[in-house]
């Protein structure tokens, strides 16, 4: 195997309720439902070589070589990947210097990381992806039948204090010996794979991570797909009424202001 090193995290809590934004679940915005997920579900395409897109030790990011808080950036670029592979479809990438750099523009230079609600706003407004949606994160079935359908999940969690060294091992994450999400970890990661039963499996820090049931069901925190013109037709999405809900946000509570 080889070496798997651990990098940074850098999203940050999702909003209090009080000021969530007033869009609804995905499934509101369905004609028709998603197809329940028919186990195993794996959207990776055979892609091993995801790239750490300098969210860690990165020799590839000669601007900060070890890394900075930018997983928001680099699990969007992983979730884009995902879907050109899936649809086979040939992509230049952004490499990890550009993302680094988009990320650090971004927040004005602090690597202080960034709430995914506003970063999706953000790219929204600027015209960088079509729509985005929330998933109920507490429903698991309904997160694989995104992932499944929308090809990955791009989602929130808070890492154990173990995440590191268990990632470095090709180990599982789990909360089998009482690990408990710190708040103070929070990470973006992609979900690519579940089976349904024991394990389900991330993108993060240039590998594809497992993690058990369980630790899905303690340390997952918020869990949204970004919606392209061919997601919105496979899906069945009323592409029309979620953009006019985002739209509708008057761009409350966005991204930093330019």
């Amino acid at each position: 195997m080889p070496t798997r090193i651990a990098g940074l995290r850098g999203r940050l809590p999702k909003k209090p309720p009080a000021e969530r934004f007033n869009i609804q679940y995905l499934s509101s915005y369905l004609t028709t439902p998603l197809p329940a997920p028919v186990y195993p579900v794996d959207v990776t395409s055979g892609i091993t070589d995801w790239q750490m897109l300098g969210n860690g030790p990165d020799p590839t990011c000669t601007s900060h070589p070890n890394g900075v808080g930018d997983c928001t950036f680099a699990g969007c670029q992983h979730y884009r990947m995902a879907k050109a592979a899936a649809e086979k479809e040939t992509e230049t990438w952004e490499s990890s210097n550009d993302l680094v750099k988009e990320y650090l523009k971004y927040d004005h230079g602090k690597d202080e990381g960034a709430n995914i609600a506003d970063l999706l706003l953000y790219w929204y407004q600027a015209g960088k992806i079509l729509a985005f949606a929330p998933v109920d994160h507490t429903n698991a079935a309904e997160v694989d039948s995104a992932m499944a359908a929308f090809t990955g999940a791009y989602v929130g969690v808070n890492l154990t204090d173990d995440a590191d060294q268990l990632f470095g091992q090709g180990q599982p994450w789990t909360v089998a010996n009482g690990q408990q999400p710190d708040p103070n970890e929070g990470h973006c990661i992609v979900k690519v794979k579940a089976d349904g039963s024991q394990l389900d499996g991330w993108v993060t820090w240039g590998a594809v991570q497992e993690s058990t049931l369980d630790w899905t069901k303690a340390c997952l925190d918020e869990a949204w797909v970004i919606i392209t013109q061919e997601d919105a037709a496979a899906a069945n999405v009323d592409i029309a009424a979620l953009r006019a809900d985002i739209d509708a946000l008057h761009g409350q509570g966005g991204g930093p202001a330019s």
